[in-house]
Formats: C-alpha cells, sequence, structure tokens
C-alpha cells in the first residue's frame, strides 16, 4: 500500500483532483495559485491556506500578534501571484479550551492589521474546539483588474526567470530564531512577510510577463512549478542568485547560503516569466517604480519539464508536507 510519505504532497494533489471538473465560469482550477472564475462582468480569485503550530510556526519563538499577521500574508500573496486586488479574507480558528484568550487577542490582531494592510476586509469566519494545536484556516478572494490575470502555464521558451526582492532571507530568519538570536531584518522577513500585490498587478498589466507565482516553497522548487505547468525546462544559474545579505548568518551557523535561497522557502517574492528581448526595460521600470530589485536567475527552454541548476538536477529542491 502507497503511503502519502510516498506519494507526496504534490502527487497527491494530482490524484485527488485529476477528474475535478473545469470550465464554463471556472476559468482556471486546481493547479495554480488561486482558482479564477468569471463572475457576470467581474474575475475573481480564490485561494485557502492553513496555518498550523508545530508545523507553520511554533509558539516558542512566534509571537502571537506573528501568528495571526503570517497566515494572512500567506493566502494574500496567493492573490499577488495572480496580479489581483485583494478584496475579502474569511478564517477558520481552531485551539484547545484552555487557549489563553491574551493570546487569542493577539493572534487576531495580527490577522485584521494584515487584512487591512493588504487593503481587504475580513468577512468573517468559524471557530471550533480542537485537541491539538491551533490552526487558522484562511480563505481569500481577490479580483483581477480589468479581468487580466496571470498564471503558471505561460511560460516560453527563451523567457527569463526572475524574482522580485531577494532570497533565502525568511530561511535565515528562521534559523536565528531557532538560535535565540535578537530581533532583526532577517526574524522580520521570516515571522512579518508583506505580500507584493501592487508589484503582483504591475506586473500582470504588461504583455511581457508571461508567467508569475510567489515563491513560498523555494526558488528552485518553484521555478520547477512554473516549469511543469507551461512543458517548458528552465536552468537556474546559481552565480545569479543573490546571497549576499544572507552569507555572514550562513557562515555563522555552518548552512549553505544557496541553500537558504533555493530551497528555504515561504520569502513571498514573485517568481516571473519574461520576454527575453523586453526583460531589461522591464527590470529597469520595475525597479524605478518600486524601489525593489528584479533578478534574473535563469532561462526557459524546449524540452520535457523540468529544473536544473548550473544544468544539473538538484536533490532538495524545496519543501513538501509530506515527504
Amino acid at each position: 500500500m502507497t503511503t502519502l510519505s510516498e506519494l507526496g504532497e504534490f502527487g497527491f494533489i494530482a490524484r485527488v483532483t485529476a477528474d475535478l471538473p473545469t470550465g464554463g465560469e471556472v476559468l482556471a482550477g486546481i493547479g495554480d495559485d488561486c482558482a479564477v472564475v468569471r463572475n457576470g462582468g467581474t474575475v475573481l480569485l480564490f485561494s485557502c491556506d492553513a496555518s498550523i503550530e508545530d508545523v507553520h510556526f511554533a509558539r516558542t519563538h512566534c509571537a502571537p500578534y506573528d501568528v495571526g499577521w503570517k497566515a494572512m500574508a500567506s493566502a494574500f500573496s496567493d492573490i499577488a501571484a495572480m496580479g489581483g486586488v485583494a478584496r475579502y479574507a474569511l478564517a477558520s480558528l481552531a485551539c484547545p479550551p484552555d487557549t489563553p484568550i491574551e493570546l487569542l487577542d493577539e493572534l487576531s490582531k495580527g490577522a485584521y492589521e494584515c487584512v487591512a494592510a493588504c487593503g481587504a476586509v475580513l468577512l468573517g469566519g468559524d471557530t471550533t474546539r480542537s485537541p491539538g494545536p491551533i490552526m487558522l484556516d484562511v480563505n481569500v478572494i481577490g479580483e483581477a483588474p480589468d479581468g487580466r490575470y496571470l498564471l503558471r502555464s505561460g511560460a516560453k521558451p527563451g523567457d527569463i526567470l526572475a524574482h522580485t526582492g531577494s532570497l533565502g532571507r525568511s530561511a535565515a530568519g528562521l534559523a536565528a530564531l531557532q538560535r535565540g538570536d535578537a530581533p532583526s531584518d532577517f526574524t522580520r522577513a521570516h515571522l512579518h512577510p508583506v505580500p507584493r500585490l501592487r508589484e503582483g498587478q504591475w506586473l500582470a498589466a504588461g504583455d511581457a510577463v508571461h508567467a508569475m507565482m510567489d515563491i513560498s516553497d523555494g526558488l528552485a522548487q518553484d521555478a520547477g512549478h512554473l516549469a511543469e505547468a507551461s512543458g517548458a525546462s528552465v536552468d537556474i544559474d546559481s552565480n545569479a542568485v543573490d546571497t549576499a545579505g544572507i552569507e555572514e548568518l550562513a557562515v555563522a551557523l555552518g548552512a549553505e547560503p544557496l541553500d537558504w535561497a533555493l530551497a528555504g522557502g515561504e520569502d513571498y517574492e514573485l517568481l516571473v516569466a519574461v520576454e527575453a528581448g523586453a526583460f531589461a526595460q522591464v527590470q529597469r521600470d520595475f525597479e524605478r517604480e518600486f524601489g525593489l530589485p528584479l533578478t534574473a536567475v535563469g532561462r526557459f527552454a524546449a524540452g520535457q519539464p523540468a529544473v536544473t541548476v548550473d544544468g544539473a538536477t538538484r536533490g532538495g529542491a524545496g519543501f513538501d508536507h509530506f515527504r
């Protein structure tokens, strides 16, 4: 009998969703950061994200406020990944009856303030008793401006693979927290991510960006998701991955900074496929608009869907819940 750990997270998703119907009002179903649904003259985006104690967060080094904020931020990052505008959220909370009310007050405050910062409204949710850890399940709804959105499946051979911001900072922050370090830019990157909503809308508005998703599982694995969805291969140039900001901490902890960037995950930056001939202009305009780097780290090519680093397959590409 095959076990879930043998099949893996993404194998399980493919298995249980293979025969689900699509079409009609459903413009994009399972397999992207959001489901896309046409409702009259409006194109809506739907996503959900669960945060479970001792899986996604540990109270030993995460304040309740940070737990609430990050649960919402990770969900709204899916809206950003499609180029959408955040509109609404619903949240369900499961926790033991002896959970301190003060903890839940702070957790709720973090969630409320993240929703507000994203320009959205929290509509409600559900509460239930849990015999085990705390769990937050967040559902978000967004809107595609002018009906325009980006999928994972649009990358073309020759496109440049690029990402916004910098990578590996969340993994560095987690390592610092586990070591007991004082708050820093790294710990804030891990605990207090900010969805790239405005950046995603800007990238989706032009014709030169062909595909997009957010980086939640690590650069290498998420580049593989773009390649798989687009029916192309992609090669990452490890020398192009900027690890300058995390190198000192990595050396101090005996870690490889490139591993944090490629497989650390939870950076919630945007990963894009951009037409090669237009990339330099897109990069200049993006950096001028947001004061944020847009870094080319690879290129797509024709061939069987695969991701390589410097031309070679790399093990331990990213996070899988069941492996």
